[in-house]
């Protein structure tokens, strides 16, 4: 009788220092993290303008302003728009960390215009402004589009690597298109590939 108390206390015991342990190194971890990112954001040689005590929060009435300027330093694109479902309730914290993973889920449009970083400007539960830094864009890639095996093969633009295989088969087309595609019909970019492709499929 006396053990079984005695391990039942000893197991809350033990659950109890766990827990501990465990909120201790969450907490730890969530400071590391602020600390890291304001770092970064001193590395950047950004002053962020920080009103309230950051307990305030984006509301569906929180204007968001978002400056986008290019290599040169010029502004290209100012947008003012109220606050998206995905950005109510986020506090200064929740904005830093947003800017500073923008870019790894920013779609390929914006890579290849040259997005390098965005920033947190300013922050209030009033306005919050982003700031997006341009570089150069990327370079188009082109293609060209030849035959293997009687049917429409994609290839890099340097032909060393076969980009995209496709089921239009060589005899569908009509006589002049299969001539060019013995030699190899160059396209600058995804726009250009995309419509050959879209027209001459069946």
């Amino acid at each position: 009788m006396w053990k079984k108390i005695f391990f039942i206390i000893l197991g809350a015991l033990l659950i109890t220092i766990i827990g501990y342990q465990f909120t201790f190194l969450k907490m730890r971890k969530e400071r590391e993290k602020k600390i890291e990112f304001e770092e970064n954001i001193e590395e950047q040689g950004t002053d962020v303008i920080l009103t309230g005590n950051g307990s305030d929060k984006i509301t569906k009435n929180t204007k968001i302003i978002i400056e986008s300027y290019n290599s040169e330093g010029r502004m290209i694109e100012r947008q003012e728009e109220l606050a998206g479902a995905e950005l109510i309730g986020n506090n200064r914290l929740d904005m830093l960390v947003y800017a500073n993973s923008y870019k790894e889920k920013a779609d390929d449009s914006e890579l290849k215009s040259g997005l390098e970083r965005m920033v947190l400007e300013s922050y209030s539960a009033d306005t919050v402004m982003l700031v997006k830094y341009y570089g150069e864009p990327e370079p188009e890639q082109g293609y060209f589009i030849g035959v293997k095996d009687n049917a429409v093969i994609v290839y890099l633009e340097d032909r060393s690597q076969v980009y995209e295989y496709t089921n239009i088969e060589l005899w569908t087309l009509p006589q002049d298109i299969q001539s060019q595609l013995v030699e190899g019909i160059y396209v600058e970019n995804e726009q250009e590939l995309f419509d050959f492709l879209q027209t001459y499929s069946s």
